[in-house]
């Protein structure tokens, strides 16, 4: 119905130029007359910036969401790995928790913040954001697979060597989460 109305005005207004012959110069809406006036190029830039933006609304909001939630989730990541592991580098237990604790914490933030900016409140939204978070969580070994190069770049060498071997990856995460959970019952 939109573009209909939009047909319909774009119609009116050439036929309204053509009438006007040199003026130029279109009536639109309300108000007093140097308020609504608005050239022919003012009208052709707007219909071209509305068909550049609809390129960008063409991704569904889920799959935008959902890769929201991932990059959340690796900011977290890269800022706990490079200031962090200042800070907790030893090999306690509970600096180890510490800093994965805090990892999710920043990746929340990262998540909530931009959600909130970028306008996703939605239900459908949340569980996108949700499942990206929890891949990048759980799958960052299989993400960098695809790109090794890009890992050691934003982390180190030693980094990715380790989330590139044979005990990472999102498989046996999970395997390790369920045994953790059948010794916990």
């Amino acid at each position: 119905m939109r573009n209909k109305n939009l047909d319909a005005f774009e119609a009116r207004i050439k036929r309204i130029a053509k009438e006007e012959g040199s003026k130029r110069q279109l009536i639109a809406g309300e108000g007093e007359l140097r308020d609504t006036r608005i050239s022919a190029a003012q009208i052709k830039r707007a219909k071209a910036s509305q068909n550049s933006s609809s390129l960008i609304l063409s991704v569904p909001k889920w799959g935008m969401a959902f890769l929201l939630g991932a990059v959340a989730m690796l900011i977290g990541r890269l800022v706990g790995h490079h200031v962090l592991e200042r800070f907790m580098s030893g090999a306690d237990m509970t600096e180890l928790l510490m800093r994965h604790g805090g990892e999710l914490a920043i990746g929340i933030v990262a998540l909530v913040t931009a959600a909130t900016f970028i306008g996703f409140r939605g239900g459908f939204a949340k569980v996108a954001m949700t499942a990206g978070f929890a891949m990048m969580l759980v799958g960052e070994a299989d993400v960098a697979t695809h790109a090794p190069g890009l890992w050691e770049g934003m982390f180190s060498a030693e980094y990715a060597a380790a989330k590139l071997g044979p005990s990472s990856g999102m498989e046996n995460n999970l395997r390790t989460i369920a045994s953790l959970l059948q010794n916990n019952t």
